[in-house]
Order: structure tokens, then sequence, then C-alpha cells
């Protein structure tokens, strides 16, 4: 099915080059290897009927490709070393798809290879609002569990100092919250992000959803990887 037989797209972002995990797109993740799970997702959530891999790896695309996806030629080098951006692949996806399908889908949705914890129910949450936010960009955030204006630091001499002293003596139910982004997923709007030049999304409208800790983890190490798996079961994947 072609692009312009649907207006969502989904690409999933995953490149064979880990150092910190090596192979962690294709390492089994409960039984499946991960790379399968956001695809899996993807799918069952019915909100695509096109999904791109973007790999410069055989045997990421393979899996993905087996679990539903289509590939349109390995992701190049210079877009696959550890300074190419997310912005900077999902450029080159775009602009391809742009030339080889002459149009845009009017939504995108970006997932990454370790996306597990993407589940279907939170994807539609993330389209959903972004529609009625009326919004070009969406990320899924995670609140800090105190507030930043609170942080410490160790000086050079080894005393601890606030980062910002006028937050020093106020009540941290006095300060607003504030978020981060968890990297689970990106919906944005294809044509706003390229007519802004496709570097990043900081000039594009944007809005948020709210995600719990049982959603998010970044896996980086293999304590990320163990707690990933023991909130993917708390929350029934691979059951």
């Amino acid at each position: 099915m072609k692009i312009s037989d649907h207006k969502n797209l989904a690409i999933i972002i995953a490149r064979g080059g880990s150092k910190r995990i090596p192979r962690k797109n294709t390492r089994l993740f409960l039984g499946r290897p991960m790379v399968a799970w956001p695809m899996a997702h993807a799918v069952t959530s019915n909100l695509f009927s096109h999904i791109i891999i973007s790999t410069d790896d055989q045997e990421i695309a393979g899996i993905a490709i087996a679990s539903g996806a289509a590939m349109h030629g390995m992701r190049p080098a210079a877009l696959s070393n550890d300074y190419a951006t997310t912005a900077d692949v999902l450029n080159y996806e775009l602009e391809c798809l742009k030339k080889r399908e002459g149009r845009l889908p009017d939504l995108c949705c970006c997932l990454y290879g370790t996306s597990a914890l993407a589940f279907p129910h939170i994807l539609r949450q993330g389209r959903d609002a972004l529609k009625e936010k009326g919004s070009e960009f969406l990320m899924a955030v995670v609140q800090y569990g105190h507030p930043i204006e609170r942080a410490l630091f160790f000086d050079e001499s080894g005393l601890v100092q606030y980062r910002q002293p006028e937050f020093a003596a106020t009540r941290t139910q006095d300060i607003k919250p504030s978020y981060y982004d968890s990297g689970l997923f990106y919906w944005f709007c294809p044509e706003a992000f390229l007519r802004h030049g496709g570097k990043n999304f900081a000039c594009l409208r944007k809005t948020a959803i709210v995600v719990s800790l049982h959603h998010s983890v970044d896996i980086d190490t293999e304590e990320d990887w163990g707690l990933a798996e023991i909130l993917a079961e708390r929350n029934g994947l691979g059951v």
C-alpha cells in the first residue's frame, strides 16, 4: 500500500552500530528482537498504512520487513554514525519519500528501534492530542520527580551549592512542574518540519502528552535493559 492511500506514516529508526549495548536493536527482548516490538505496536495501533524502517543494517532490515515494514534502500553511512541526529535521518527519509511518491503524508510518527514501551494506546493518545491542539509537533514527556530549580551541584572545593539560590527557600509545592522528553516517540507534520529546514523541531509549534515513568526507559546500559524488561512485563508485553 502506497503512502498516498493514507495520511499517517511511521518511521522506525534503528542503526546497527550501538556501542554501549552492542546489537541492541536485534537482541532478544522478552522473546522477540527488540526492533520487532515498536513494529508490532505500530501495526497493532491501526494508525498507519505505511511503516518505514530506516537502518544501515541488513539484520535489522530483515526483522522489520518480516514484521510488516517497508524499506527503500539502506540509510547512508553519513547518517548512521554517532553524530547524525534524529532530525537528520527524518529529513533524509522524508525527502526520499517525497521524490518517490510525489507527496508527503499529513502526519508522521517517529519511533526508535528500542521503543518497546510505545504501546498502541499511547501512540493513539499522541496522535489525538496533536490534532486536537492544532500543533505541528508532539512528544511524550515525563515529569521530573523533584523541582529542577532546587538542583544541587558540587563546587571545586567539594561543597554543595544550589544551582538557583533564589529558589532555596521556596516550597517545592509552589514551583511549577518541569518535564523532560522521554524519547518514546514523536508525532509531527512533515510539511512543517521540512518547511522550517528539517534540521530540528525547535521552530515547530509543540505540545506533549505526559507519560508515566513505567513507559519511559532510555536503554543505554544493561541496567536500563533489565529495567525495561521489568516494566514491559508489568504492562503485559510478551504475555
